[in-house]
């Protein structure tokens, strides 16, 4: 009977006082699904393989990466993982993996394309992971050559709801290769699981020379004293005697950071960028401080405004654990429906949550054993301590303490706090937004060089000349066509030593590209100094092009570099007829992370590409489509032998700067949030702050104010909040963005807007919230509101 009053009661608080309460409830509950999403996906990356018992057994064989001082690659030989098992007892096991090349699959006659992944692995897989079948045997796949294990989201691609296993899949390769497999098993999705991949099949030793490997080590190994003994031994890596080779555990590869940057891409593997992770997590807390103080000051108002009929429950002879009883049952259950709430909204942004990180977190997972009891004892503590305090102080207080404690200038001191700290944060979400998409269109204009331009051809395909002349008699839409010997994206690199002032020596790349005149217009490289291509073609019999970076680090200061031959400064080069006729701007390749390297564009004649394997082409915007058709049909009647692949240079570069794109779409989604948030609070604040001065507005409209005056003198506090929020978040934001920023090799400048903007933005919405709840104020007829208040 007691719960049944209590409860009416309880909710007869939240309608009298529904605008409090809608607006405390809905932040709460943006806050906790915010937080609830990160909180998640921090627990299920750090858990990667949470569930298998050897998974502190297990290490990455790691070596120096030669292309690339100070990085690592995760690569071994294929002959010597089976070495290391039988030379060193501490090496209890391995495992291979290779990731294959495939292009497409048929099945039934139909071409099924996508981006599949299909892995290569030794038999040993299910001794380090724990693979179960939906249906078939994996163990047959591993050890039979012409099966194939399907992931079950692959399985329901190729085939649909029907049984997979015992049916065909015939595989096409880069290079032309296809290769027909039986599937003998459909593998179950493993959540939390270290390898990502579509198909599976066991090595084929012909074709297979290395690739990521997996060591598990006895109990009580120590990993570095084991790397030690191998580089003692001097067991071969890429370059003996000046590369070694190194045991990583599991995270060093699953948690990237801008220092492990290298050539290596190993996308068949479950890796996040740690910087990411960690500012997501912080963004996500910082939104639930805002739900907090939303929270705080929406239920002090409401509860005021109760107060008076909980002092008439006493006197009406209700109990002091009455009185707790409702106190703590209002307070437990906002939250917790709050808590409710931000589960539905979890649920409905997961897609978009996913798409943003690049994770794979599923509602399953929120509710497994291992989160849920997180979540559980999350929502336990936000709603039994504030619940408890609330019950615990204020039943004991008179309507006089009360109102000396929790009103007047205690409380208008409190509330300044309040609003203050949510500028701060909102503030602060801005300044990082900011940065973060100042940093993303400084990559977009990087990037804008390969809008339009599409790459076709292998190092191993056929000859493209012939390609190329039949592509410019019949398809319209081609801007400009560049035929060469080498890929632009992943260009050839070899090492150079270069003397350094003061006789340090240094490693450094250099980039190679061969291609005929064309390449500066289609890629639109700008020449620096030095005749036009075609004309350097003309008079000299082996020109080139070299970068400011070829300049800057290896030709001497002062040197005018035209003219010379290029084995003045390059003294490793093939080509002793090579002079350099002109210096082009740097241009990027790579992510924004790593400094332009010294670059060498040779300029070949049509003779000498008779045997170019790649067309770098620029095409039309308004005709695109209709050029990619028209190139296709061309392919196939020359190349029918041969799918029809291109790269799409600009999808593939913006794709090797996707850190900074992923942090500013998240960094963005919770700065709108937190101005969201923060645009709530102050509605609510707002709205109880002009209803409990509507007296003296009134006074003052008598005495002759004006609707401007009214609005300036509501207005006036949330100035002064939003400027003292300012002074304090502007240092730390700049602190930390700058810190930030210290990762790229090529970096937006931080210029006045990005410091302005978030002080105009937060000053703007809470002007217009309060410039509303004033304007509505001051219409009010004076006399009225005297009269009601009496």
């Amino acid at each position: 009977m007691i719960l049944n009053v209590t409860l009416k009661m309880i909710l007869r608080s939240w309608w009298r006082n529904k605008v409090f309460f809608l607006v405390s409830v809905a932040s709460l509950a943006l806050g906790l699904a915010c937080t609830n999403l990160l909180m998640t996906y921090f627990v299920h990356e750090h858990g990667l393989e949470g569930h298998n018992p050897d998974r502190d057994r297990m290490f990455f064989l790691q070596q120096d990466d030669p292309m690339t001082e100070g990085k690592r690659v995760a690569f071994a030989g294929a002959e010597i993982p089976p070495q290391l098992k039988q030379n060193y007892a501490e090496v209890e096991d391995f495992l291979r993996l290779g990731k294959l090349d495939l292009l497409y699959c048929k099945v039934n006659e139909q071409k099924v394309e996508g981006d599949f992944k299909m892995l290569s692995a030794d038999t040993t897989l299910t001794s380090f992971f724990d693979y179960r079948t939906e249906e078939g045997s994996l163990s047959q796949v591993l050890c039979q050559p012409g099966k194939v294990a399907l992931s079950e989201a692959c399985a329901r691609r190729l085939f649909g709801e029907k049984q997979a296993v015992g049916k065909q899949v015939e595989a096409h390769f880069r290079f032309g290769e296809a290769r027909t497999y039986e599937v003998a098993a459909v593998l179950k999705e493993r959540e939390q699981s270290l390898l990502q991949f579509d198909m599976l099949i066991a090595h084929d030793p012909d074709f297979f020379w290395g690739g990521l490997t997996l060591l598990k080590l006895t109990p009580g190994t120590d990993a570095a004293r084991l790397a030690d003994k191998l580089n003692a031994d001097k067991v071969p890596t890429f370059m003996p005697g000046q590369t070694k080779y190194y045991l990583d555990p599991l995270d060093a590869i699953c948690f990237t950071t801008p220092d492990d940057a290298s050539q290596q891409t190993l996308d068949f593997v479950s890796q996040t960028p740690v910087q990411t992770l960690y500012i997501s997590l912080l963004a996500a807390v910082l939104i639930l401080v805002i739900a907090c103080c939303n929270y705080t000051n929406m239920s002090l108002s409401r509860l005021l405004q109760q107060l008076r009929m909980i002092h008439v429950e006493k006197l009406m002879g209700a109990t002091l654990r009455n009185i707790r009883l409702q106190l703590f049952g209002d307070a437990f259950l906002t939250v917790v429906l709050a808590f409710g709430l931000s589960i539905l909204l979890v649920n409905d942004c997961l897609s978009l949550f996913n798409d943003l990180l690049g994770s794979r977190l599923t509602m399953t997972f929120f509710f497994s054993s291992q989160m849920l009891p997180w979540l559980l004892l999350f929502i336990l503590l936000m709603s039994v301590i504030p619940a408890w305090y609330i019950s615990y102080r204020l039943s004991r207080l008179s309507f006089t303490e009360y109102r000396t404690l929790y009103s007047g200038r205690r409380k208008q001191r409190f509330v300044a706090v309040l609003v203050t700290v949510q500028f701060v944060i909102s503030i602060g979400l801005l300044l990082a937004t900011l940065t973060a998409r100042n940093q993303m269109e400084l990559t977009r204009q990087r990037a804008s060089r390969y809008e339009g331009c599409i790459e076709i051809g292998d190092a191993f395909g056929a000859p493209l000349a012939p390609f190329k002349a039949e592509l410019e008699k019949r398809v319209k839409g081609i801007e400009s066509m560049t035929l060469s010997k080498s890929s632009v994206l992943s260009a050839w690199i070899r090492q150079l030593n270069v003397q350094r002032p003061g006789g340090k020596e240094v490693r450094t790349n250099l980039l190679t590209l061969e291609g005929d005149s064309t390449l500066s217009r289609t890629l639109r490289i700008e020449q620096l100094s030095g005749e036009s291509p075609s004309r350097l073609l003309e008079r000299q019999a082996s020109p080139v092009l070299v970068n400011e970076s070829f300049v800057r680090l290896l030709v001497p200061a002062g040197t005018e570099v035209v003219g010379h031959a290029l084995r003045e400064f390059d003294t490793e080069t093939k080509d002793s007829l090579a002079v350099i006729g002109g210096v082009v701007r740097d241009f990027s390749i790579n992510s924004l992370e790593e400094a332009v390297t010294p670059l060498v564009i040779t300029l070949l004649s049509a003779s000498d590409l008779q045997k170019g394997f790649y067309l770098q082409l620029r095409l039309r915007p308004e005709s695109r489509e209709e050029a990619l058709r028209q190139i296709e049909t061309v392919w196939n009647e020359m190349n029918s032998n041969q799918p029809f692949r291109y790269t799409d240079m600009h999808q593939e570069f913006m794709a090797r700067n996707q850190k900074v794109l992923s942090l500013s779409h998240i960094l963005t989604f919770y700065a709108v949030i937190g101005l969201l948030l923060t645009g709530f609070g102050l509605f609510g604040i707002a709205w109880y702050a002009t209803r409990q001065r509507i007296r003296e507005i009134s006074i003052r409209k008598v005495h002759g104010a004006t609707r401007g005056q009214i609005i300036w003198l509501l207005n006036k506090p949330f100035c002064i909040y939003a400027v003292v929020a300012y002074v304090v978040a502007m240092p730390v934001g700049g602190w930390f963005m700058l810190h930030w920023l210290e990762q790229f090799a090529y970096h937006a400048p931080l210029s006045a807007g990005l410091f302005v903007w978030p002080l105009l933005v937060v000053w703007g919405v809470s002007a217009l919230i309060v410039c509303l709840q004033g304007w509505i104020l001051s219409r009010v007829n004076p006399v009225e509101c005297m009269k009601q208040d009496n």
